[in-house]
């Protein structure tokens, strides 16, 4: 019996087709490489769904254009930004990227209420990514702010 069902079950698992980790592994080192290293922008047009969100960001805010707005703002206050990427773990659809970014300074953040110092910054996260069909479908982030707002805080501030 048990036999019956096994060969009755398998061939249905034949037509599953399982994404790839090594091939999204490899879209999100050339996405990091090409939009947040490059910061080519037309990248994103390719590689975002036109429903990508990130659960960072404001409600109903989504896909290409959105992301290009945040991070539009995002070089306003950091104009030479620059991601590192640290670990990248693929499975299934999903890529955990554990980046670092470097930059100056220079622009207010939106929604920190400091004044841009000059100063030399990094900033660290976790981005995990869903690809489905060959794009990103949706992202959600953890960033160390506090680290952040500890580097930027004047002195004289608690």
């Amino acid at each position: 019996m048990s036999y019956l069902v096994l060969t009755t079950v398998l061939p249905i698992f034949t037509l599953i087709s399982f994404p790839s980790p090594s091939k999204n592994g490899a879209l999100l080192k050339r996405f990091y490489k090409e939009v947040y290293e490059d910061w080519n922008m037309e990248m994103v047009d390719e590689v975002l769904s036109a429903e990508f969100f990130s659960h960072d960001w404001p409600e109903g805010q989504k896909g290409p254009e959105a992301f290009r707005n945040y991070y539009a703002a995002l070089k306003k206050a950091v104009p030479d930004a620059r991601y590192k990427v640290q670990d990248l773990i693929a499975d299934g659809d999903r890529v955990v990227v554990r980046w670092e970014m470097h930059g100056t300074h220079k622009g207010s953040f939106p929604g920190i209420d400091i004044a841009p110092t000059g100063q030399t910054i990094t900033l660290k996260g976790i981005a995990i990514y869903r690809i489905e069909n060959g794009k990103l479908m949706e992202r959600w982030v953890v960033s160390d702010l506090h680290g952040l707002l500890e580097e930027i805080r004047p002195s004289s501030q608690p």
